[in-house]
């Protein structure tokens, strides 16, 4: 990484090193950053403070230059500026609807109450002949909203990837090639080692944690057919495949419900956020970040409280 320039460089230098100890590469951006401390120099200012002009000047879209392109290089240096306020420092901060993110799908965000009947439906799934998912289908519908997994990644999952000894999952070469650990909850260690000790007594360390019985992993498809019979004995609408509920919602859901759990408990959003976009193996916090106005528009008695810590945090969610 080359040496930041300009007024900014010692606090730039700490911002990469606060965002790595939190577990993201952040090579990308700590170049970006280099090219806006040289792009700031053009300012004469002998005071640390981010100022509306350098920002805006920053952000401004160049020619033949993408949104995409537009949009993250001014979310790098809102979240810079969001590290400044957090020191102290007076940073401007660009306001939310001048870095509008677009999101064509808007996820379906279960209640307490809709996962607790699909959980109680999926343990009275009819079993079909030389087929455990009957067996299978709990549990792994429980892994998706209680560790946050993509489906890819439980379908994948091989037996010696759950430590049955720590309760910890390995997710390995998942999505943008991310590998990361995922400690489970005391409840799901125990229904993991149930599963296991019933249907793996004879299974080597390779064979997959969700198998069919010719040793094949199950598919994706095989478990949203079975989640739809549980979404209908659940009283669950379903608008019809790809317009959801989808078996990926319970991936939203839980996100959803953690940040709402940690409002409530008072905790920083700010702080809260790194490490839920760690678990869950986003490539960068905006992939996460547009959870929080989710949760305002699931749980609109905590919407106060977000907007009071997380008001600039994040980007609006705008349906297509």
């Amino acid at each position: 990484m080359k040496d930041f320039e300009g007024i900014f460089s010692e606090l730039l230098t700490s911002f990469i090193a606060f965002k790595r100890s939190l577990g993201f590469n952040y090579d990308c951006v700590a170049d970006e950053l280099y090219r806006f401390s040289r792009f700031n120099t053009q300012f004469e200012t002998t005071e640390l403070v981010l100022t509306k002009e350098m920002v805006l000047s920053w952000g401004a879209k160049r020619p033949n230059e993408g949104l995409r392109n537009n949009a993250r290089r001014a979310y790098t240096v809102q979240q810079f500026a969001l590290y400044l306020n957090s020191l102290g420092y007076k940073a401007y901060i660009i306001p939310p609807k001048s870095n509008t993110r677009h999101y064509p799908f808007i996820p379906y965000i279960f209640t307490h109450n809709e996962i607790e009947r699909i959980f109680a439906n999926s343990d009275r799934l009819f079993p079909h002949r030389h087929s455990a998912m009957h067996l299978i289908v709990p549990v792994i519908l429980r892994m998706l909203y209680s560790c946050g997994l993509r489906i890819s990644e439980a379908v994948n999952l091989q037996n010696k990837h759950v430590n049955l000894l720590e309760g910890i999952l390995e997710i390995k070469n998942s999505k943008f090639g991310k590998d990361r650990l995922i400690p489970m909850s005391e409840s799901m260690f125990t229904i993991c080692r149930q599963y296991f000790n019933t249907l793996h007594k004879s299974s080597s360390t390779e064979d997959y944690f969700f198998m069919k019985a010719d040793r094949h992993p199950i598919t994706s498809d095989s478990v949203y057919r079975r989640f739809r019979e549980v979404l209908w004995e659940s009283g669950i609408s379903h608008g019809g495949r790809g317009k959801g509920p989808r078996v990926h919602d319970l991936r939203h859901t839980f996100a959803v419900h953690t940040l709402t759990d940690a409002v409530k408990r008072q905790v920083d959003v700010y702080c809260a956020l790194p490490i839920l976009s760690t678990y869950l193996g986003h490539a960068s916090i905006e992939a996460t970040s547009h959870y929080v106005r989710l949760t305002s528009e699931a749980f609109p008695d905590i919407s106060a409280m977000l907007d009071k810590h997380c008001a600039y945090v994040i980007p609006e969610v705008v349906p297509e």
